[in-house]
């Protein structure tokens, strides 16, 4: 069996705390408030100067780690428990390194906890009226076709979020903790992954793909989880609260057409056919046509079976982080940000 070394005592100790974090909200806080400031900027700042994402580096960093501790086990002929004990080495860091740098965010006090409110429950007439606010909005904007520059865009978000998320308890994001493009883009293309933050070296990724009208709410979305917000249907409402203050009539656009899937889920679930049908009228020709094509060009980009794994699998990963929707919570924004605005 393998040999216990003085790293296996200092990583035991990291995964402890890890554990902690799971099962203790007020460490998770600890960790939240305290902790993942100065990992995020720690790890970043290390990354920065690389043009391209580290994350996939490390994740095939492991893979081919798992796979030289098998074959070596297998060509050098030890035994299961020489095998066992290094696989859980090796797993043991894995766990560390991903909570430790931004994963232990799953476990704190959720955001309505902490503000001290209660989500808002369902009420037709304000659903009614969110309805109507939102499709003005979005139709008054519809066709803006002046998309802003990308490097002014992202210092625009970040300024944005290093003022606003204070307050609510996430980190600071910083100047070089700039936008990075996948090493393996046509993956993410594949399964359609518009971007992701990695928790290894808090490095955000965009697909390179995305739509110009897709960017800015993606960017504002996968930057929120930079802050260190966790639920999806949050990074979401973070994405919109920021497109809809922006000056550029096109990021205005970008995030209520990105807000539109969700908004037309709810809709079909809430609304009768009849009132369903009569909103989607209302909705300007040139809003469906943008919803299509990207429906359209993503569907052209997507391998079923891959894509049918993934969202498995990103199921599975959220639900076992104390989001107990799962994938669905994508679709709760809706009711945050109603719950949000009726507690200005």
């Amino acid at each position: 069996m393998s040999v216990m070394r003085k790293s296996d005592f200092i990583g035991l100790a990291l995964l402890g705390f890890v554990i902690g974090c799971r099962y203790s909200a007020p460490v998770a806080d600890f960790y939240a408030q305290k902790c993942y400031p100065v990992l995020s900027t720690v790890l970043s700042r290390v990354v920065s100067a690389c043009p391209v994402s580290l994350e996939e580096v490390v994740v095939v960093g492991f893979i081919v780690a798992f796979l030289v501790v098998l074959l070596g086990s297998l060509f050098r002929k030890k035994g299961f428990f020489h095998w066992l004990g290094r696989t859980a080495r090796v797993a043991m860091w894995l766990v560390v390194w991903f909570y430790l740098g931004w994963g232990n965010n799953y476990f704190r006090t959720p955001l309505y906890a902490r503000m001290g409110i209660e989500r808002a429950s369902f009420d037709k007439a304000e659903f009614d009226r969110f309805l109507a606010r939102y499709t003005n909005a979005l139709n008054d904007v519809a066709g803006s076709a002046v998309p802003v520059d990308r490097s002014t865009l992202e210092d625009d978000v970040r300024a944005f979020y290093s003022e606003k998320v204070v307050g609510y308890g996430y980190a600071p994001i910083h100047h070089w903790q700039r936008v990075k493009d996948p090493l393996l883009n046509p993956l993410y293309s594949s399964v359609r992954v518009l971007g992701f933050m990695g928790p290894f070296f808090c490095e955000t990724q965009l697909n390179r793909d995305l739509l110009e009208n897709e960017y800015p709410f993606t960017l504002a979305h996968e930057m929120a989880h930079l802050a260190g917000v966790t639920s999806e249907a949050e990074a979401n409402w973070w994405a919109y609260a920021y497109c809809r203050q922006a000056s550029s009539p096109f990021v205005r656009y970008s995030g209520y057409l990105g807000l539109l899937p969700y908004v037309a889920s709810n809709a079909e679930a809430l609304l009768p056919e009849e009132e369903y049908d009569a909103w989607a009228h209302r909705l300007e020709p040139v809003v469906k046509a943008d919803y299509a094509v990207a429906r359209d060009y993503w569907d052209g980009k997507k391998v079923k079976v891959v894509d049918d794994f993934q969202r498995w699998v990103m199921d599975l990963y959220l639900k076992s982080n104390h989001v107990p929707e799962g994938a669905r919570d994508y679709a709760g924004v809706v009711g945050m940000i109603m719950t949000m605005d009726k507690n200005k």
